[in-house]
């Protein structure tokens, strides 16, 4: 398989020597957290126990899961976006640590932004209007 077919977590060269450079392989816990950042979405990573509807991040095959998440059938990604109704599950088999963190990335994620009554519209000094403007000649 070639690299230009895989999806970007898996196009890194191999770390160390005559392994064409690059930095170390992530890891596919950090890959779901880079994926959850880039996509805006609660992901997860193959071996996770998570029930619900997922979809693959690199080729959007879905699955409705029930027990750990597979490598994905299609293209062999390890990371699923959550694509469930409701909120997004946490895995049973996390640590206190990583727990934390997954905590912290859903709270991030479902900030909303700040709605402000009673806002003025007007036009500020900075801003000229004119009007019967021809555009075209």
């Amino acid at each position: 398989m070639s690299d230009q077919v895989l999806p970007p977590q898996r196009r890194q060269p191999p770390a160390g020597p005559g392994g064409g450079g690059g930095g170390p392989k992530l890891t596919p816990a950090q890959g779901a957290a880079e994926a959850q950042k880039r996509l805006g979405l609660t992901c997860y990573h193959a071996g996770q126990k998570v029930v619900g509807m997922v979809g693959c991040v690199a080729c959007q095959f879905q699955i409705r899961n029930r027990s750990a998440l597979p490598t994905c059938p299609q293209c062999g990604e390890m990371v699923w976006a959550w694509l469930d109704e409701g909120p997004a599950p946490v895995p049973e088999d996390l640590t206190a640590e990583e727990r934390s963190a997954h905590e912290k990335a859903q709270a991030e994620l479902n900030q909303k932004p700040a709605v402000e009554e009673g806002v003025s519209l007007e036009a500020t000094p900075e801003v000229t209007i004119e009007e019967n403007v021809k555009l075209e000649p």
